[in-house]
């Protein structure tokens, strides 16, 4: 007969039998993995800090550029640059190819040996998108609107060159990051926009020429690739390339790349209409409108981050009923700050505008008026699900008739009523296209549109906003200088009336509900 003190013990493993000192070892192992894993976890959070903060700094001093450049440049400078930018964030969304991204797949399941193979392919098709860039927004494509034909010519080709080579550089963006070095990532993201920012205002205060500010945005690109050039160099494999990996990279991204590229082009459909329409002072005018546009980015996100776990898990599940009530939450959650940040942006756009780009850019306003309404939209919006309830297909679809949809309504607005009338047809599009995802979506769930909204959440919010900006109308209808003055009266007006409509129509339980959400989904 067995003895008792080894009964079972062929069903443990090694280091729990009692030869190896049960107790002591299995308190040391356990205590070594939970430490591991705690350190997994705080070294996890503590990249995505980093990384956030160096986004954020980023993202501020981008957002900054315009507001200091608008002060040094005329109008149609001022424009051209706009469009440059325009140029460079249309071929961002086309020409990589999502290639970079794919780095993310492919390096943390590579051998080490292949993670050199992996990296020179992007970096090689990169290099050859870039030349083709390069080519196709030079003078040479007569398909390109004039101003891209005149600011090749006035910055002597200069505007082609940086576009190339910031298809190039646009790999620094991905690669640290893919490569398990978040920190360097964020240093050299933060690095390089103090430097584009103190080039750019530099070249603009000394100069005031589009020409100065493009080849200082041609030194940025150029130091960007000097980064990227000393990151690669520096790693201990010398990278190569390979047809057979690129085509596993290109077999993988390129479905992606099409859907991102849809997408981001459709936002993109009201500014090359008008770009194509109409003068460059005209579009500077148009492109500034959308300025608090990242508002609703900064909102839905954290709120989307926080709910995307549980609803894959209830999908995993075939949780229907929870998927419905999560989409309703989350929707609930971001109207209660999306709605009234926009109405008070709503109310006081004619002073943010004029404080923000002077007076010079008068019509700013009515344009950046509609696009606060599209930004309220974005309260229904369930786009953010589609990869999970397995619809990125009907997402492509969607993107892809929103674009065409978007080219012809901009026109259409154009030519009927102006550059308000662009952005008219873009926000009915997103209307459009919100509410064709909502269709898909709830007839997935098999539950009804109104499901899917949280009407206690959105009743107080809409309620406090509309009575807020009403009330803010008469204060401006009063007129009056300074805009100073102005700016405060309608903020005092909004809050005033604001705060008391939406805890007299419920707001205060929706907002504590939201708050112990949030918490629930922090743990």
């Amino acid at each position: 007969m067995l003895d008792p003190r080894w009964r079972d013990s062929f069903l443990l493993p090694p280091w729990l039998t009692p030869t190896t000192g049960f107790s002591s070892d299995w308190r040391s192992r356990m205590s070594e993995q939970a430490h591991t894993a705690m350190s997994y976890d705080s070294s996890l959070r503590n990249s995505a800090i980093t990384l956030a903060v160096a986004g954020g700094i980023e993202s501020g001093l981008q957002l900054a550029m315009p507001i200091i450049l608008v002060r040094f440049l005329d109008a149609t400078a001022f424009g051209q640059y706009r469009f440059l930018w325009l140029l460079s964030g249309t071929a961002l969304a086309i020409a990589p190819a999502f290639m970079p991204q794919s780095l993310f797949y492919f390096l943390p399941r590579a051998e080490p040996e292949k993670k050199r193979l992996y990296i020179g392919n992007v970096l090689a098709f990169l290099i050859a998108a870039g030349c083709i860039v390069g080519v196709v927004t030079s003078g040479l494509n007569p398909f390109l609107p004039k101003m891209a034909t005149s600011l090749f010519v006035q910055t002597h080709g200069i505007s082609a060159l940086f576009l190339g080579l910031w298809i190039v550089a646009s790999l620094l963006d991905v690669l640290p990051t893919a490569d398990g070095r978040a920190r360097w990532q964020a240093n050299s993201t933060v690095g390089l926009a103090v430097c584009r920012t103190l080039l750019l205002a530099g070249a603009a205060f000394i100069f005031c020429s589009i020409g100065w500010v493009v080849f200082a945005l041609l030194l940025v690109a150029t130091a960007k690739i000097a980064v990227l050039a000393y990151y690669i160099l520096t790693k201990d494999d010398k990278i190569s390339w390979q047809a057979a990996a690129m085509k596993r990279q290109l077999a993988y991204s390129l479905p992606f790349a099409a859907g991102n590229a849809l997408f981001l082009l459709r936002m993109q459909a009201d500014q090359w209409v008008v770009a194509s329409m109409l003068s460059p002072a005209l579009f500077a005018t148009f492109s500034i409108a959308g300025i608090f546009s990242p508002v609703a980015t900064l909102i839905r996100q954290p709120v989307y981050n926080a709910m995307m776990p549980r609803l894959n898990s209830a999908h995993a599940r075939g949780d229907l009923v929870e998927i419905g009530r999560l989409i309703a939450k989350s929707n609930g959650a971001t109207s209660l700050l999306l709605i009234p940040i926009a109405g008070a942006l709503f109310s006081m756009a004619p002073q943010v505008a004029h404080i923000i780009f002077t007076s010079r850019y008068p019509h700013v306003a009515p344009i950046m008026q509609v696009y606060l309404i599209g930004m309220m939209i974005n309260v229904f919006a369930v786009g953010h699900v589609l990869s999970a309830l397995d619809k990125g297909r009907f997402a492509a679809i969607n993107s892809a008739c929103g674009l065409v949809l978007s080219i012809c309504l901009s026109i259409l607005g154009v030519m009927y009523w102006g550059m308000i009338g662009a952005a008219i047809g873009s926000v009915l599009t997103l209307a459009l296209g919100e509410l064709w995802a909502l269709r898909v979506v709830a007839d997935t769930l098999g539950i009804r549109i109104s499901q899917l909204l949280a009407w206690s959440a959105l009743w107080p919010t809409a309620l406090g906003t509309c009575i807020a900006m009403e009330g803010a109308a008469i204060v401006g209808n009063i007129g009056g200088e300074p805009v100073f003055l102005m700016l405060l009266a309608k903020t005092v007006t909004y809050v005033a009336l604001f705060a008391p409509c939406f805890f007299l129509a419920g707001g205060r339980k929706q907002l504590g509900l939201l708050i112990g959400w949030r918490r629930r989904q922090a743990k």
